[in-house]
């Protein structure tokens, strides 16, 4: 009678488990077929944005995106097939009729792979093993988007990271009425397109990048905003009436500001700026960069290079003088989303305007070295550069979005002043208390996000912001006390092996006394 209970019981549980099955295959297969998505995910990374709904619905001509991906290619790359048919099926759904799109497997046609050719898609080699040995495969993973008689091209999709947002930077590249341009203001020591050739090419398929010296010429005609990548000198008057007017005429200005930069030529150290070089700032836009060079201890690593004897050594060392930032205002549309970036040598700021909205702030374990000069050797130890010093956050970038008064009552002489304004209701700068915040070797990893977001916003042109910093996450550890420290050490190590013992006698104990009554 017992064994044919049991047998009851198991074919009972077996009969519910195939149930559960079948019902989750059928609805798995109508979910499948109608397009129904549940997205699960943190920042609904696997659907479509709203910003990227919203500028598929605006479109009134048809456009047409074509995925070239070779058949059964290993994993990660099948996963990636899902996500771009998935990806192209929403927006599908979402341009109403505009937006077609076709899978298309280049080894189907000997012709579809010559005309790849022609486009410069290259082919991806990927390693698979096969009978029990690795082989390299070759295939393709490229998109192509054509709107009337144009095309853009994406020659390999590397991951889903960051996919939708090449799209539709792509499909506002060639649906839009023209990009903005950006003017980098030169002269007194700023940097220019040379000094910033990362920065520069990584904006130039958004905007339109010119240089102008302000001291000699006029802002270019057409420009929405104005970069002044760090000026080291007393500016002049011109310069800074034609920066001030261009403002007062509702143009936008991001300021990379500080109180010395860094040259690497010989080693570590930073050259202090010229002590006059920052008035304007507080002057023309009421930002006082305060005087030294801020250190954290939530610093970013860096790779130095150590003799000793006849040896020379690598080693990996935390260098305060470039935090990793984590305070970033979440609030302000061009920070949003935005969980960290780097802001190497930089100086406090402070402000004068009420409405400047801080973005960014060092951790509370910052202080600021005072100087010049400034000692950056990034062998001294870390805990030795903070002994007796205070430790506080500070604010390392201002955003400002409201009127403002020209500093100027009257055009310089010489000037001209047919087109003097003394005050615009609308204005927008951003301050960065950074001279080498754009400079090559800092524009990569997290930092390309911000400053797109950043130029996004001056330029009054926001669509692309939230899309472009989704799915990029960071995740820097807490910095725990050493009791907190000591506390999660003895919970790991002695309090959940007990646990488990205690749940072993626990379990024990029930059995033997189930028996017993039994």
């Amino acid at each position: 009678m017992a064994v044919d209970q049991r047998m009851r019981i198991r074919m009972a549980a077996l009969t519910r488990m195939l149930l559960v099955i079948v019902c989750l295959g059928v609805l798995y297969a109508v979910a499948d077929a109608g397009h129904w998505r549940s997205d699960w995910t943190e920042d609904q990374t696997s659907s479509l944005s709203p910003s990227s709904t919203a500028l598929l619905a605006q479109l009134d001509e048809p456009l047409m995106i074509r995925a070239y991906i070779t058949s059964e290619m290993p994993q990660p790359y099948a996963q990636l097939q899902r996500y771009i048919e998935d990806l192209l099926q929403s927006m599908h759904e979402a341009g109403k009729g505009n937006i077609g799109y076709e899978i298309i497997d280049p080894a189907s046609d000997s012709n579809i792979a010559a005309s790849l050719a022609a486009m410069k898609i290259p082919k991806v080699q990927v390693q698979v093993i096969e009978d029990d040995r690795a082989q390299v495969k070759q295939g393709y993973l490229a998109m192509v988007v054509e709107f009337l008689d144009k095309k853009e091209v994406l020659p390999v999709v590397q991951s889903e990271q960051g996919l939708e947002y090449s799209l539709m930077r792509k499909i506002k590249k060639l649906t839009g009425k023209g990009r903005a341009k950006l003017a980098i203001a030169t002269d007194f020591g700023a940097n220019n397109k040379e000094t910033m050739q990362q920065f520069t090419q990584a904006v130039g398929e958004d905007y339109d990048v010119v240089e102008f010296a302000p001291d000699t010429e006029d802002v270019p005609e057409g420009a929405k905003v104005i970069l002044v990548a760090g000026v080291r000198q007393n500016v002049s008057d011109s310069w800074r009436y034609r920066l001030d007017q261009f403002r007062m005429h509702g143009g936008s200005m991001m300021v990379l500001a500080g109180q010395a930069y860094p040259d690497m030529r010989y080693g570590f150290k930073v050259v202090a700026v010229d002590p006059y070089a920052n008035d304007w700032l507080l002057d023309d836009l009421g930002v006082s960069v305060e005087p030294g060079l801020v250190m954290d201890q939530q610093a970013s690593r860096i790779t130095v290079n150590q003799q000793q004897g006849g040896f020379m050594f690598r080693s990996a060392v935390d260098y305060p003088f470039i935090p990793d930032v984590t305070d970033v205002n979440q609030q302000h549309t061009a920070t949003e989303g935005i969980e960290s970036m780097t802001v190497p040598f930089a100086s406090p700021l402070a402000t004068r305007q009420d409405q400047a909205t801080p973005l960014m702030h060092s951790s509370e374990y910052a202080a600021v070295q005072q100087g010049p000069p400034f000692d950056v050797n990034p062998m001294t130890p870390i805990q030795e550069r903070f002994t007796g010093l205070s430790l506080q956050s500070s604010v390392l970038g201002l955003a400002y979005d409201g009127a403002l008064h020209s500093h100027f009552t009257a055009p310089p002489a010489g000037m001209d002043d047919a087109t003097y304004i003394d005050k615009t209701e609308h204005s927008r700068w951003l301050v960065i208390g950074s001279l080498s915040f754009l400079d090559d070797q800092f524009m990569q990893g997290t930092n390309l996000a911000p400053v797109m977001n950043m130029l996004d916003w001056l330029a009054h042109d926001e669509a692309l912001i939230k899309l472009r910093s989704r799915g990029v996450t960071h995740r820097p550890l807490v910095k725990l006390a050493s009791s907190e420290r000591l506390f999660f050490k003895s919970l790991w190590m002695i309090g959940l092996p007990l646990l488990l013992l205690c749940m072993g006698l626990a379990r024990w104990w029930w059995l033997r006394r189930k028996r017993s009554k039994a």
